[in-house]
């Protein structure tokens, strides 16, 4: 990229602004920040067009480091798909060896209706963005992963606007928040729902005018805001950088005995009684459809569903001892391990613990690790809107019967994911939108009945295909549109592909019989391909 190109002149510009309307003043150029505002996002590989040599930008990093990689501009999808010769196909291997130079990965993915994107990929319907991945319907966004919204910097999973460095959704005018809903002009907290300017809290629900969790009147709050503010605008200013609010307290000693006094008066809760067959159910269904067998017992086959989706690590909770789970999204992997709560006792706590008076107005960045390590604990989930049944998903919204899978949003029976939104009936997937009935699918939009795709969109009935828009009973095809019956990018009579499918199917089944699992994966075909 040229070092001033005009996608860059125009993010400054609204880095700026962004700048003045959250620390009410400018702290300098974009690029000076860009390192400290891509801190913990991504991840995202880049690698070299095998056509032109320049550079190529994918996401999450599953693909294969034998990989070939061609940049979505450089396609040609009007080209004549290399000659098959289909009586040679006997198996998988034989597919493979016949489609091997077809197997080239495309990044730079910008899709719909989208204008001055630069070193981005998984864009749809944008303008403006930088060095960022997955975008939707969003503008001037730069070193981010995952949003919707506009002028947004840095931060990861982010659905809101005029933001820096956050994890939020539906908010507006806040500064290094996470797990964030439905706030404005919030800086520096964690853990708020339906709060409005408030600084360096946690865990609260519809509060206004806070500081360290205590409520002060809005004259008293604006004053002591004005000098936060200042201190961290004239910090970010001379360091080009602040420390993530996690990081206020790696080096401060936890003393529990505050909080285990309030908790000691919270009342016995009642565990939900929950319904793990409906799930099971649902897998058993999508089983029979893709595989023509109805596979039973979804927990066989965990470690082969998780296998290129976001994990789980095992916490406990510093209040009650219980088990927690705590996702590989955002930062939440990253919660200090000896402040975790569950999200009911978080609410609890945090309704209860505040700063005093003199401790709120001393307050500074400098000192706020110490002064806040006794109200500041996280949680690992994040549950808004109507939930129902739904088992082992720390994060939810609006969703039901799902099953250990992170941030389910709008969707049902879904399981051993990430991200899934406004699908069901899906298994192993990650971002996965307007699906249903999938197993290993990825960065997909508007598909059904498919098997390990990737970037796939509104396509059906597809197995091991990469790059593919409108295309329907499918398999091995990369970077193709509008195609109907095809092994690799060549169509074929409708009875040919039946009969090559229902040997392809029956390989899959063998192995997934004996094994639990299958070995060959959308992002590992190269490895394969050059056994062969």
């Amino acid at each position: 990229m040229p070092e001033h190109s005009l996608v860059y002149d125009e993010l400054n510009r609204k880095w700026k602004a962004t700048c003045r309307v959250l620390l009410s003043g400018e702290v300098g150029e974009l690029d000076d920040f860009k390192d400290w505002l891509y801190d913990y996002c991504g991840p995202r590989n880049v690698a070299k067009s095998e056509k032109t040599g320049k550079a190529v930008v994918s996401y999450d990093g599953h693909y294969s480091k034998n990989a070939s990689w061609i940049s979505l501009d450089e396609v040609d999808f009007a080209a004549k798909p290399a000659k098959l010769d289909i009586n040679s196909i006997k198996d998988i291997d034989s597919i493979l060896r016949g489609i091997s130079e077809q197997i080239v990965y495309a990044g730079n993915i910008h899709l719909g209706n989208s204008t001055g994107i630069e070193r981005s990929t998984t864009i749809m319907d944008s303008h403006y963005i930088l060095h960022s991945e997955s975008a939707w319907t969003s503008k001037y966004v730069a070193y981010t992963t995952h949003v919707i919204g506009e002028c947004v910097f840095g931060g990861n999973c982010v659905s809101s606007n005029f933001l820096i460095r956050c994890n939020t959704i539906h908010s507006e005018r806040c500064f290094e928040i996470y797990k964030g809903d439905f706030c404005t002009g919030c800086y520096y907290s964690h853990g708020l729902s339906s709060c409005h300017e408030c600084m360096f809290c946690f865990n609260l629900r519809a509060k206004r005018n806070c500081i360290g969790n205590l409520q002060l009147p809005k004259e008293k709050y604006a004053e002591l805001k004005e000098k936060l503010v200042g201190e961290i605008r004239e910090t970010l200013k001379k360091d080009k950088r602040l420390p993530h609010l996690i990081d206020l307290f790696k080096n401060e000693m936890l003393d529990y005995a505050p909080m285990k006094a309030v908790f000691a008066k919270r009342p016995p809760t009642q565990q939900k009684k929950n319904d793990k067959s409906v799930i099971e159910n649902a897998f058993t269904e999508t089983c029979k459809l893709i595989f023509g067998v109805p596979y039973r017992g979804i927990d066989k086959y965990s470690a082969w569903l998780r296998r290129n989706t976001h994990k789980f690590e095992e916490g406990t909770s510093c209040a009650s001892g219980s088990a927690l789970q705590v996702p590989e999204y955002a930062d939440f992997i990253r919660f200090p391990r000896g402040r975790l709560m569950n999200l009911e006792e978080a609410e609890f706590v945090g309704e209860r613990l505040t700063l005093s008076e003199k401790d709120a107005e001393a307050l500074t960045l400098a000192n706020a690790g110490k002064a806040l390590s006794p109200i500041a604990y996280f949680s690992p989930e994040w549950k808004s809107g109507n939930n129902t049944n739904n088992i082992g998903c720390p994060i939810e919204i609006d969703c039901t019967d799902c099953y250990r899978s992170i941030i389910n949003l709008f969707c049902k029976r879904c399981a051993f994911g990430w991200w899934p939104r406004q699908s069901e009936h899906i298994f192993g997937f990650t971002r996965t939108r307007s699906s249903a009935f999938c197993i290993n699918c990825f960065d997909s939009d508007r598909i059904q009945r498919c098997f390990e795709v990737s970037e796939a969109r509104s396509s059906t009935g597809c197995y091991y295909c990469h790059d593919i828009e409108n295309c329907h009973d499918c398999m091995f095809s990369f970077n193709a549109k509008n195609l109907k019956y095809a092994v690799g990018n060549a169509e074929l009579p409708k009875e040919k592909y039946l009969e090559i499918k229902k040997m392809v199917l029956a390989q899959l089944n063998g192995e997934l019989a004996k094994t639990n699992g299958i070995a060959l994966s959308i992002f590992n075909l190269p490895d394969f391909a050059g056994k062969a």
